[in-house]
């Protein structure tokens, strides 16, 4: 299992926020799939089994979507274990505000968005840089 240590604003494991697509194939290797998210997306996409690098449209790393199958860190907690009630008092008592909406929540205080639909269970968490949601 991959797991990635998450720094706000700065990236998540060995893949760095703001980094170039040829510096993230580099050290995460050759075993991935590239494609487009969308029919809007600008920039395709790297799908590295436990996760997806997004990029801008100058190749630079925008966002990474972790999946249950992994480790994500924050402060010493593995966010993936947490029931998303618990992931919310975590952030609370660490004084990280949120927005909650019908599919998550997001953070703009670390750049941090948590996919949990059915508001049990975390299903990916998206580390992001500042302005990705404009």
């Amino acid at each position: 299992m991959y797991s990635a240590d998450f720094l706000p604003y700065f990236g998540a494991g060995q893949i760095k926020l703001d980094s170039l697509k040829e510096e993230v194939r580099k050290v995460m290797g050759a075993s991935f799939k590239e494609f487009k998210k969308t029919k809007f997306s600008k920039n395709t996409t790297d799908d590295f089994s436990f996760c997806h690098v997004f990029y801008d449209e100058q190749d630079k790393v925008e966002a990474i979507e972790f999946f249950g199958d992994s480790g994500f860190l924050f402060k010493g907690k593995n966010l993936f274990l947490s029931q998303f009630s618990d992931l919310k008092t975590f952030l609370r008592d660490n004084a990280i505000g949120f927005e909650e909406d019908d599919s998550g929540l997001r953070s703009d205080d670390i750049g941090l968005s948590v996919y949990a639909p059915d508001k049990k269970r975390v299903e990916t968490l998206l580390a992001y840089r500042r302005g990705y949601y404009g």
